[in-house]
Order: C-alpha cells, then structure tokens, then sequence
C-alpha cells in the first residue's frame, strides 16, 4: 500500500491561499476598474437637512446658492445656500400649512414660483412677499416658470397646457394634447414650448403663432420634457424607456440614452455639454449631449445613515464644479 505523500495537503493549503490571494487581487482590480469608468456611483461630500422628514418638491437657483422647498410637513420655504439657512416661510393661506407639489424660480433667481394642485402663487425673492396668487383652469399636473418670470407653463389634466401670465393673470396660449400634460418646458425667450403627456407624444410648439412644430409619437406616456435655454436640444423620457436626447434644430435625433433600467423624474441641461438627470432610487446620472454617453454618476444618502431606497432626486446642479441635489429625503447634498 502507498502512503500518501505528508506534503500533499500541505501543498494543497499552499496552491488554495495562492488561489486565495490571487481571486482578492482580482476583485480589487476590477473594483477599481470599474470605479474609474463610472460603474459605482460617487457618494456626497456634506449634507445639510433643509425640510424635516422630507419633502414633495424643490429648486435650486442657477448658481444652486438658493432653493425654494415645499416640505412634506411644513409647507413652503425659500432658503439661501451659502451657507444654508431659511429665509421665508411660503404658504397659500395664512396660518396654515400648504402641500407645496410644484416650485420653480426665474433664471435670475428673483422670481419664485409655488403650487398646488389647484392654485399657484408668484414670489419675489428679495423681498419674500407675494406678487400674486391664482388659480389655475385646471388641475395642475406640471409648472414651468419662465426664464425672466413673467409667465408660467402649466401641465394640466384636462388635456392642455397652457401659458399663463402670472404676473397680469389671464390665459395666453392653448398646447392641445389627446391626455393629460404631465411635462412641460419653456425656452428662455418665450418663444418655444415642449410639453409631454400621457398620450404617449411629445409636442413642440411655437408660442408666436400657437403653430405646432413637430410631434413625437413615444413607447410609452412621456413623463419627462426638458427643453435647453436656447432651444436647440431637447430631452425626451417616457416611462420605463430609454430616454431620447433629440437635436431641434436639424430633428434629428443625438443618442438613445441608457435610462431604461431607472425612473427618471428631473433633469438639467448645464454648461460643458452635461446633461444631468435625476432618478426616484437616489441616484445622478450625467449624459455628453455631443455623444450621449454617460459622463458621471452620483447617489445621495450615506451607507447606514440617511439612506433612503425611495429618495428621489428633485433637483440638481452645478456650481464651482461641486455638484449640488436636492432629495426628497429633505437634504441638500453637495458633491
């Protein structure tokens, strides 16, 4: 009988510690691998709680050192960000708290806008008090304000959009759609609107001669619309699909953008051809708008601490090359 060699199994201990230390090695290469091409996500630098317990909605000013919040349990507030601090509480009726849905300032941050399902009010910024309130001919299912404050771009469920003047009152141009306007976008100069609807099109108009320009038939209802200030590029994102990123000025379409795996629920076109685009699942992602591939990806919320599987991205931006977002979470997170 041949007796096993005694250094077999430790041989054998050697080659699988060898086995080991090689699979970790491995592992540890492509982890940072795959950090370095974008595939984890960047996590915040700092956090600042601004609306406890959350919020329904918010927007940062241009230069992100501003924000108008509608909290989940203590209505409306606008606060200067640098450093965070309120400066106003805003609310439809006094002594009450209202269910702040809907917010948006002018692209000089001097103008507010607040609604609600069924009423909206304009704000001065410098001042903190009121320039008007209205009611709206309709349910209010998306609000764009303008870039100099002067008109609002509502999405409404009785099928239309409409541009109204919130600073005279008074309806002034009628977008028709075949479902409810769930999206909504105004150019800077008044002239162009983009508005998406559960009718399964996105329709471009012209706001001169209430012309519509071009429809596009999607896969599914068009949750998202974002136009560029200048109206060249254009943002398409229904739901469940991939986002499409669309030239206006050759229509043509730039790039099938990879989003059909997240819920997309706001975006910004920023300088440096960035595109960036916020999810219900806590995560930015950022998009080339020359090519369409993804340039960034960021994820708000700390590991054990303030992680919150549902949060949703309200807004972001920006600013000083740190990138700053708003959470449904009721935090303002830099980057």
């Amino acid at each position: 009988m041949v007796k096993p060699d005694r250094d077999e199994p430790v041989m054998g201990r050697l080659s699988e510690s060898r086995f080991t230390l090689c699979l970790r090695k491995t592992l540890i290469l492509l982890a940072s691998t795959m950090a370095l091409s974008g595939c984890f996500p960047e996590r915040p630098a700092s956090q600042f709680e601004i609306a406890a317990k959350g919020a329904y909605q918010g927007t940062l000013s241009n230069q992100a050192n501003a924000a108008v919040i509608g909290s989940i349990h203590h209505g409306g507030s606008y606060w200067s960000l640098q450093p965070p601090a309120r400066q106003y509480d805003w609310n439809h009726a006094q002594g009450a708290f209202t269910e702040i849905l809907y917010t948006d300032l002018s692209a000089d941050g001097s103008r507010a806008l607040t609604a609600d399902y069924n009423n909206l009010t304009l704000w001065n910024t410098r001042t903190g008090q009121p320039v008007w309130f209205w009611t709206a001919p309709a349910r209010i299912e998306a609000v764009d304000l303008s870039a100099d404050g002067r008109f609002a771009l509502l999405g409404l469920s009785n099928n239309r959009a409409v541009l109204f003047d919130v600073v005279n009152g008074g309806v002034l141009r009628n977008f028709a759609h075949d479902g409810p306007v769930i999206s909504v976008s105004l150019s800077d100069d008044n002239r162009i609107v983009l508005t998406g609807s559960e009718d399964l099109t996105a329709r471009l108009w012209d706001v001169t001669d209430n012309r519509l320009i071009q429809t596009y038939s999607l896969a599914n209802q068009v949750k998202l619309v974002k136009l560029t200030g200048d109206a060249r590029l254009a943002l398409l994102a229904p739901s469940d699909e991939p986002a499409e990123l669309w030239n206006l000025t050759s229509q043509q379409k730039v790039a099938d953008l990879a989003t059909a795996d997240v819920r997309i629920y706001s975006a910004r076109f920023e300088t440096g051809n960035r595109l960036l685009i916020g999810t219900t699942h806590r995560r930015i992602l950022q998009f080339n708008t020359q090519t369409g591939d993804r340039s960034g990806l960021w994820q708000i919320g700390g590991f054990w601490r303030n992680t919150y599987q549902s949060a949703t991205i309200l807004d972001m931006r920006w600013r000083n090359e740190r990138l700053w977002a708003l959470g449904s979470d009721g935090f303002l997170y830099s980057f």
